[in-house]
């Protein structure tokens, strides 16, 4: 006779509510804000806390005066923790019809801002890679795609920077290269603007991302170094919009190179000027230990051929249109 203890757990046995509660605390960074977003009280969460601390015999976490920090154990049950309950996604999926067996989705994040064609892409040999299955694609804030990297929800994450030490945790980054930026202008706007460039940008109307997003960043500092002063008269994150609002003459905006062809083809445009010397970096972010999935080698691979396919892409789109 099979004793209960063999079919309810013994005890060793792992209490998954205790295992869940502790990787929302991990996530979160402390009891508080843990306790808020699962709805329990601070006591409960740290009695149970406790507990699985008891049953591993060994801290998870050490308290900094009013912080808790992983132990090095922490940090690797934290990723245990995440690898458990991403597996169990994915099996729910599986077991739903949404993902094929042996066809894992590719969930991958990008940074909002970064221009839809150029994550499509970027992505294109994940979404041609025959062993993969569908992808899941999301535009969010990088702190929410680093939380999320973190948590397993996301295999990988496409950004335009590197986030920092104390923000990205076990987050890691790989290079995927990079484009040169260059400013447009409609027509009647652009044609003073092109002698004397780019002295000539002194206090003219310009179109830009918010502060948010690392472009605006650089070509700030772009426009320190030269000793520019402009009028920023639109903050656009959607770089779609931003283009729409230059191309009606709002005011002089910036494109990527890798993505000129798109915005020559566009009416009464014209290029104004090169930023010289200034390069939007293109990076995957990714969870330590979270590169298994077949198409993310892919998405590596494809990034070394050069960004500058995009712009052979799309002309040899437009030539097939035309």
């Amino acid at each position: 006779m099979t004793s209960s203890s063999s079919i309810h757990g013994s005890v060793d046995s792992l209490n998954d509510h205790h295992l869940y509660y502790f990787s929302v605390i991990a996530r979160e960074g402390g009891l508080a804000a843990a306790a808020r977003k699962l709805r329990l009280t601070h006591s409960t969460l740290s009695a149970q806390l406790r507990a699985l601390e008891e049953h591993f015999g060994s801290k998870l976490f050490d308290r900094r005066g009013k912080r808790l920090v992983l132990t090095a154990f922490g940090m690797d049950a934290a990723s245990y923790a995440e690898d458990i309950f991403r597996l169990g996604r994915e099996l729910n999926e599986m077991a739903s019809g949404r993902v094929s067996p042996g066809r894992k989705a590719l969930r991958v994040g990008a940074v909002a801002g970064l221009p839809k064609t150029l994550v499509h892409h970027l992505l294109a040999p994940a979404l041609d890679h025959p062993d993969a299955g569908s992808v899941l694609a999301v535009q969010q804030p990088l702190p929410d795609l680093i939380d999320a990297l973190r948590a397993g929800e996301l295999h990988v994450a496409l950004s335009d920077e590197v986030p920092t030490a104390a923000a990205a945790g076990r987050v890691r980054a790989h290079s995927l290269g990079a484009t040169k930026i260059v400013l447009f202008a409609s027509g009647n706007l652009a044609r003073p603007l092109k002698r004397d460039f780019p002295a000539s940008l002194e206090d003219r109307p310009f179109v830009l991302p918010p502060p948010s997003v690392a472009l605006r960043r650089s070509i700030d500092a772009w426009l320190l170094r030269k000793k520019l002063r402009v009028r920023v008269v639109a903050e656009v994150e959607d770089a779609g919009l931003l283009r729409a609002f230059g191309a009606a003459g709002r005011g002089v905006y910036p494109v990527r190179a890798a993505l000129r062809a798109e915005v020559e083809d566009v009416r009464g445009v014209q290029e104004v000027g090169p930023c010289d010397a200034l390069l939007e970096r293109y990076y995957l972010l990714y969870a330590e230990q979270r590169l298994g999935h077949p198409a993310i080698a892919a998405i590596v691979e494809g990034a070394r051929q050069g960004l500058h396919t995009v712009r052979n892409a799309v002309a040899a789109k437009a030539a097939e249109m035309g």
